[in-house]
């Protein structure tokens, strides 16, 4: 059987980049013959860079689809075809094609955030933007997120919680050469600026690395005592996972999808909370543990778990 594999675009230090090779080699160790689509169109434009805060280049994101709908629309489909897309919504262009033309019986997508995620690129067109996401989704035998608080907010029959998979990198262990360390993208999204600001008035100074590759990042975690998360909208937490694996102690909002990666301890409710559970991190002569993953053998699991579901 052939699995007609579809990957966003591999942006370098997102978890999309090791996607592009780590799904076709565990579908093929699985069994299965993979076509993958712009593959080699990806490597002409990989080294493009945009100044756009860790996001993927946009223009670069639309370029491989439109190369990726030309190499499909040449393919001579067969019935027992499986279709996977690695990302059904950015740029969707792909997907919505699929309903005026030419599509295998069994299509199976992931989902990783839609435009009703808070502070979203398309804000203005929300509605309506969510509404041909949704169109387009029914029409895949199952579209996979990441977290249950992500599956309740779409709202979707047919998607199925698989978490994301366990990062395949080298963790760091280091000295703690600092006390707050911040990661996210610089958006309103993903950085609560104003409680950051309190933090360091405070505690001093939020480390925040410009980070270049995925050992800079993960080198800068293990360094770091704290991770501070305070995102306003994450359809996972893949900074947490990163954290913890490098020694570094993350703390993030009770909500989201955070409940389902961290135990209470390291979550908090309120901006007195996160205040209390920094300072006794930092000044509590007891050593404060990393937490363990709370889904880490889904994690471990996943891509047995997505191929365990296509054959269903």
């Amino acid at each position: 059987m052939r699995i007609i594999f579809v990957p966003q675009y591999p942006t370098p230090l997102r978890y999309q980049e090791f996607w592009f090779w780590k799904l076709p080699l565990e579908f093929m160790t699985a069994g299965y013959e993979v076509v993958t689509l712009g593959e080699k169109y990806a490597n002409t434009i990989k080294d493009r860079r945009y100044n756009i805060g860790m996001f993927s280049p946009i223009n670069a994101a639309i370029e491989l689809e439109t190369e990726q709908i030309r190499e499909y629309m040449s393919l001579d489909i067969k019935k027992d075809d499986i279709l996977f897309l690695a990302d059904i919504s950015f740029p969707g262009i792909f997907a919505t094609t699929l309903f005026h033309h030419k599509r295998p019986e069994r299509m199976y997508a992931f989902c990783h955030a839609t435009s009703i995620n808070k502070l979203d690129y398309f804000e203005k067109y929300k509605r309506e933007k969510f509404m041909i996401e949704t169109a387009f989704a029914n029409s895949f035998n199952k579209v996979f997120v990441g977290s249950k608080y992500h599956q309740q907010k779409l709202g979707w029959n047919n998607t199925v919680v698989t978490y994301l998979p366990y990062p395949p990198l080298k963790p760091f262990y280091s000295l703690k050469s600092h006390d707050i360390m911040s990661a996210s993208r610089p958006t309103p999204q993903k950085v609560d600026l104003e409680l950051e600001t309190k933090i360091e008035k405070i505690f001093g100074e939020v480390y925040r690395p410009i980070s270049k590759t995925w050992n800079e990042y993960y080198k800068n975690l293990a360094e770091s005592k704290i991770l501070l998360i305070t995102a306003c909208e994450d359809t996972f937490g893949y900074q947490l996972i990163d954290a913890v694996i490098n020694n570094c102690i993350p703390l993030a909002r009770n909500s989201l999808a955070y409940p389902e990666i961290l135990p209470a301890d390291y979550l908090y409710n309120d901006e007195q909370e996160l205040m209390v559970k920094i300072d006794y991190i930092l000044n509590s002569d007891y050593k404060v543990p990393v937490p363990e993953i709370l889904c880490k053998n889904d994690m471990e699991n996943f891509y047995k778990r997505i191929v365990k579901e296509m054959e269903n």
